[in-house]
């Protein structure tokens, strides 16, 4: 008889261990727990960092501090608080918000998204040709807040063959006074001035067409502007200017009652240093700043300076749209201005600031010796360059093409306009032996509006290409 071995121990030692097998197999089974997970119901979030993306390099680091939230719980006003922020700077088109994983469980980063806008313009566009200068060129840009602290710059540039003239310009917040900004400006310019007389000028005795004179000018401009109220605005300032010229000794001018007299340049070599104090009022409450439909835009300025005596003067003007059937709209302008005193001749009304068929003063700088053209010859208008008194009157009409103000960005329009232009000097000899000087204007063609600014091709921009 076979006696049994001991399988009853074997066997549970088997059983215990094919047991422990299948619970480390079942334990090697199951997934991992995820690293991150979501707060429990209830629970606020934890900061752990801020970011800022969608803005340029140079404007993300201050832009970042303006929004940056202290680490500890979510605070979801303060992040629509931030948010407003970078939305009242005006470099941001849209801001979105979004939260982030962070590194643990109940940890987000808050990332603030700027689509920017642009906020670089093109100010103003120099571009001409003339008899006395042959070919000029420059222009004006500025930008809202470049590096996204709150300053805005602007720079400038034309020139000739022997004219220049640069600017540079900065504008900021006034710390010490609330809703207040400071501006501040630098300029210099080397230019060549051609004079003429009320009916002629000679040189030595001879009749010429213009009488030359080289100068340079170097000077600053800076003042406060305040926010009075929702569209009223208050710019006060002052300017100094230092010029230095040579005049010829022996140039004479021919006055309207056919006297001859010694040149009046309305500039002093001896006075090589002028300041001017300035002020003014703006109302403006137009529905939009480029193609405008309704809305008035008026403006009063006020002037006083030093110059071989004290010299003043005063200024007014206005425009008010209107909204007409087939969304066309017309607007109406005056301008006035006068000056009492001896000012210089860079601080008088300029002809062709005014009539859009001579050249405006590139800034400052007067590249043409330009009399005309004149619709009408009424009064002598076509000898008139630097006066104490100035008018204009007009109206414009303007048709958009298909897109504009209210109904897509970037629009164009078509636009027809009459201005009547008046300039004199009350104090010359005979200035009012006759009715004062004045001239119709008639300017066609389209204006388009740009991400950086509003451009315009019409009949008085082709006639300042070439002097005729």
């Amino acid at each position: 008889m076979t006696r049994p071995g001991p399988t009853r121990p074997r066997a549970l030692a088997a059983a215990l261990a094919l047991l422990a097998m299948a619970a480390g197999a079942a334990a090697l089974a199951q997934p991992a727990p995820p690293a991150e997970l979501p707060p429990p119901p209830g629970a606020v979030p934890t900061v752990e960092a801020t970011k800022l993306v969608g803005a340029r390099v140079g404007r993300r680091r201050p832009m970042l501090r303006m929004v940056e939230q202290p680490t500890g719980p979510l605070d979801e006003a303060a992040v629509e608080e931030a948010r407003l922020a970078l939305l009242a700077t005006g470099i941001c088109e849209k801001v979105t918000v979004r939260l982030d994983r962070g590194s643990a469980r109940g940890r987000v980063i808050i990332v603030f998204r700027c689509d920017e806008r642009v906020t670089t313009s093109l100010d103003a566009f120099h571009l001409g040709s003339a008899r006395s200068t042959r070919f000029w060129a420059g222009a004006e840009i500025s930008d809202l807040d470049p590096f996204g602290v709150g300053v805005g710059v602007g720079a400038g540039v034309v020139a000739s063959g022997d004219q220049l003239a640069a600017r540079l310009s900065g504008k900021l917040p006034a710390p010490w006074v609330t809703d207040a900004s400071l501006r501040l400006t630098l300029r210099y310019l080397g230019g060549q001035e051609r004079f003429i007389g009320p009916t002629g000028q000679r040189l030595a005795g001879e009749d010429v067409p213009s009488i030359r004179v080289d100068y340079r000018r170097a000077g600053f401009d800076t003042g406060l502007l305040f926010d009075l109220a929702p569209f009223v605005r208050l710019d006060v300032g002052l300017a100094g200017d230092w010029v230095e010229s040579t005049l010829p000794a022996d140039a004479t001018q021919l006055e309207r009652d056919g006297a001859e007299e010694p040149f009046d340049f309305d500039l002093d070599p001896d006075i090589p240093v002028t300041f001017t104090v300035s002020g003014s009022l703006t109302w403006d409450n137009r529905d939009d700043p480029a193609f405008p439909t309704r809305g008035t835009r008026a403006a009063a300025s006020v002037r006083l300076g030093q110059y071989d005596g004290v010299w003043g003067g005063l200024a007014g003007r206005v425009e008010h749209y209107f909204l007409l059937p087939w969304n066309s709209v017309l607007r109406l302008d005056a301008f006035f201005g006068g000056l009492y005193g001896p000012a210089p001749f860079y601080a008088r009304y300029f002809v062709g600031d005014l009539h859009p068929y001579i050249p405006a003063r590139g800034m400052g700088l007067n590249f043409a010796q330009r009399r005309g053209p004149l619709l009408i010859d009424a009064g002598g208008l076509d000898v008139a360059r630097y006066e104490t008194v100035a008018g204009r009157l007009g109206f414009e009409y303007r048709v958009p093409l298909g897109a504009g103000p209210h109904r897509e960005p970037y629009g164009a329009e078509f636009f027809i306009a009459t201005h009547l232009v008046s300039l004199l000097s009350p104090d010359e000899p005979g200035a009012f032996d006759h009715a004062p000087p004045f001239d119709v204007a008639i300017d066609v063609g389209l204006r388009f509006e740009t991400e950086i600014g509003v451009m315009g091709l019409s009949i008085g921009n082709l006639l300042l290409l070439v002097e005729p």
